[in-house]
């Protein structure tokens, strides 16, 4: 599969608003907006995210990690687990970010 179909997949099976989007590159892009407005936010109020925070995060997680490595996350299950708090989406997410090839 390519990038744009893994996205696809991965977006759907979210119900994501990006799941129309045409381009892989149109999804990250806005993946990345939605992460960057999410990271100021909780930048300026100190707060703790909420579920829609952590969503935006995972998805731009999810892409970035799928355009350097062209796969999705091999633990990407743990983060959907119906027993996973947010903090613990939020630190697998970062570590998604952060992974290095």
């Amino acid at each position: 599969m390519n990038d744009i179909t893994k996205a696809k997949y991965y977006l759907n099976s979210r119900g994501s608003d990006m799941r129309h989007l045409t381009s892989f590159g149109l999804m990250l892009a806005t993946a990345r907006a939605k992460y960057n407005d999410v990271k100021l936010r909780l930048k300026t109020n100190k707060s703790v995210p909420d579920q829609q925070e952590i969503d935006a995060i995972l998805d731009f997680a999810v892409l970035k990690y799928l355009s350097q490595f062209n796969q999705l996350p091999k633990n990407i299950s743990d983060a959907f687990s119906p027993d996973t708090t947010l903090e613990n989406k939020r630190d697998l997410a970062l570590q998604w970010i952060n992974a290095k090839g």
